[in-house]
């Protein structure tokens, strides 16, 4: 009973820490209309909150390692609802980006913690299922924040959204503090300054070092491809509406049906062959949004975010597993590497956007989609990388 329930609190906090992160995706239209700003002007309200996130990591990370996992996740959730409810309060767009960017920052401590606490404490072969079942939570709260803030702001307005996303987040912490338990094996480094020393042994870690690579290239793809979809699909010939927006949101479910399965998939078929497949299926996915149907373009999207959603799945079991020692900081690093990249997929796709429209849009996030694989296919291929450990210790050839 208490495995099942720590597997519930994990789920709800995969969704709690995804809840605001993507927020304004659904609300970029609107937001510029509200402010009178420019599409890259209003993209800040996502690139801001990725890099707060990138920014605070590391630290998150030492002081999960030092203060201990369910302590920093608990903390780190209590100050996104209240940053949350802050958002609410912005008077002009500036005030907003400030307050995004302290959710932003306040973010990691719940990714850290969840993820080193799934390390710890299951063992390896079964981790590989909860990870996916955290990145499945993932999944359902980045859905239920684009799709519940899009409904509420083309009823109530934006500020009720971020109401709402607040009192959501408050109502999770009792029941993430009622259902984790206590960890029973996490051993907490000497202090802070002692967990963020194990930052400089994983960057000489080689096979880390490409698996943040490949969590760069993973969430610029995922933000990019999101974002500036929106801009897509409410102009001409579409010309969908942000209630209408908030629906395409729902393709995220069948990424979540499809994700707990991939440890599955992974130990019969190895992580490397899994990933590559999954990175195919993405980019099929990106090419078939090209044609002006929108049945098709959201087959699309299912097959594009189902894919990236299966990687990053790999990846959250990859790097504790290949950290010797400070798994949180460990951690901590790789979300500063998978958000950065995913504050860039915000921006950079600006240029490409005003050059070339969607069609430019796609090509940038299908040549990043490349490299994921060239580092797939070179990192996740032997004993020392393997994400998820079989019996034999190795991945299949």
């Amino acid at each position: 009973m208490q495995i099942e329930r720590r597997r519930l609190a994990v789920v709800a906090a995969g969704m709690c820490a995804f809840f605001e992160l993507y927020v304004t995706q659904a609300l970029l239209p609107e937001l510029r209309r509200v402010f009178d700003a420019s599409v890259a002007q209003v993209s800040l309200t996502v690139t801001v909150t990725t890099l707060g996130v990138a920014c605070a990591a590391p630290f998150a990370g030492g002081l999960a390692d030092r203060f201990g996992r369910r302590r920093v996740l608990l903390g780190a959730l209590s100050l996104l609802t209240l940053a949350t409810f802050g958002s609410a309060t912005a008077n002009n767009l500036a005030v907003l980006l400030a307050w995004r960017a302290v959710q932003g920052m306040v973010i990691p401590g719940i990714f850290a913690s969840v993820v080193a606490y799934i390390a710890e404490e299951w063992e390896p072969v079964e981790a590989a299922s909860v990870a996916a079942l955290y990145v499945a939570g993932t999944v359902l709260g980045s859905f239920c924040g684009r799709f519940i803030t899009g409904l509420v702001t083309a009823q109530y307005g934006w500020r009720t959204a971020f109401v709402v996303m607040g009192l959501l987040n408050l109502g999770f912490l009792p029941l993430i503090a009622t259902l984790l338990p206590r960890s029973r094996n996490f051993k907490p480094t000497r202090s802070l300054l002692a967990s963020l020393s194990g930052v400089t042994g994983h960057l000489r870690n080689a096979s880390l070092l490409a698996t943040y690579g490949i969590g760069f290239t993973l969430l610029f793809s995922q933000v990019a491809s999101f974002t500036y979809l929106n801009f897509y699909l409410s102009a001409p010939p579409f010309g969908l509406s942000t209630h209408a927006l908030s629906f395409i949101f729902f393709v995220f479910l069948a990424g979540m049906a499809v994700t707990p399965f991939s440890g599955r998939w992974a130990l019969r078929w190895s992580p490397r062959n899994v990933g590559l497949a999954a990175l195919a299926a993405s980019a099929t996915g990106l090419l078939l949004t090209l044609r002006h149907w929108l049945p098709q373009i959201l087959l699309g999207l299912v097959l594009s975010s189902g894919g990236i959603f299966i990687v990053q799945s790999l990846a959250t079991v990859a790097v504790p597993r290949l950290a010797v020692a400070a798994r949180s900081a460990a951690v901590g690093l790789y979300l500063t590497s998978y958000y950065i990249g995913g504050s860039v997929g915000a921006s950079l796709p600006a240029a490409f956007w005003s050059w070339g429209g969607w069609p430019a849009c796609v090509a940038l996030v299908l040549a990043m989609q490349t490299l994921a694989a060239v580092l797939v296919q070179f990192t996740w291929a032997g004993r020392e990388t393997s994400p998820v450990k079989s019996e034999v210790g190795r991945f299949a050839p």
